[in-house]
C-alpha cells in the first residue's frame, strides 16, 4: 500500500477520537473525553509505527490540538463544580492542572513541528521517504540524488574556503562573463 494511502487512512482515528470526545463532553461524561483525547493521540502514533509509514507533516498541529482537548476535559472534570444552588465553584488544584496538561501539550506539540535532528537535516519525513527510494534504486524523476566521496586533505595545505563548509551542499551558481546585469543608477 502506498504511503500517502496509509497516512489518509490514518486520518480515520484522529477524526474519530475528536468525535468521540465532542460525544462525551455533550453527555458531560468528562472522563470518557479524557480517554478519547489520550487514546486518540496514542492509537494514531501506533498505527504510524505498526504501517512504517512517515507521520504527516502536520502531525504537530494534531498534538497541540488534542493537548487543548485533554487540557479542556481535565478542566471540566477537575477544574470546577456546580454548588448546591446551580452555581458554579472553580476549584484551584484541577485548574492548575489544566494548564499543566496544557503547557505540556502545546511543547510537545510545538518540538514534534520543529523537528530538531542532531545532523541538522532539513527534509520532511515525506522528502527523507523519497531520497531513501531513490538511494534504494527507485527511479523516481522527482529526486536526483548525488553521492559524494570524501575529499582527502593533505595538512600542510591550506583551504582558503573553510568558513564557507556550510554551503557544500547548496546549489552551485556559476559567474559567467556573459550574464547580463542591470545596474541600478541611482548614485547619478
Amino acid at each position: 500500500m502506498a504511503s500517502n494511502v496509509k497516512t489518509g487512512i490514518g486520518f480515520i482515528i484522529p477524526f474519530g477520537a475528536l468525535i468521540g470526545f465532542v460525544l462525551s463532553v455533550l453527555a458531560e461524561n468528562y472522563v470518557l473525553g479524557i480517554f478519547f483525547a489520550v487514546a486518540g493521540v496514542l492509537i494514531w502514533l501506533l498505527y504510524f509505527a505498526v504501517m512504517e509509514t512517515a507521520a504527516p507533516d502536520i502531525m504537530g498541529n494534531f498534538i497541540i490540538l488534542f493537548g487543548v482537548l485533554l487540557s479542556l476535559a481535565v478542566f471540566m472534570n477537575f477544574g470546577w463544580e456546580q454548588n448546591m444552588w446551580g452555581g458554579i465553584e472553580f476549584k484551584a488544584e484541577g485548574s492548575v492542572m489544566a494548564l499543566v496538561v496544557l503547557f505540556f501539550g502545546t511543547l510537545s506539540g510545538v518540538l514534534y513541528r520543529q523537528r530538531l535532528s542532531v545532523d541538522g537535516q532539513q527534509l520532511t519525513a515525506s522528502e527523507q521517504e523519497l531520497v531513501d527510494k531513490a538511494l534504494q534504486g527507485d527511479d523516481d524523476p522527482r529526486v536526483i540524488v548525488v553521492k559524494q566521496e570524501a575529499e582527502t586533505k593533505d595538512d600542510d595545505e591550506e583551504d582558503d574556503y573553510d568558513e564557507y563548509d556550510e554551503y557544500d551542499y547548496a546549489y552551485p551558481y556559476y559567474f559567467d562573463e556573459d550574464d547580463d546585469y542591470e545596474y541600478d543608477d541611482d548614485d547619478d
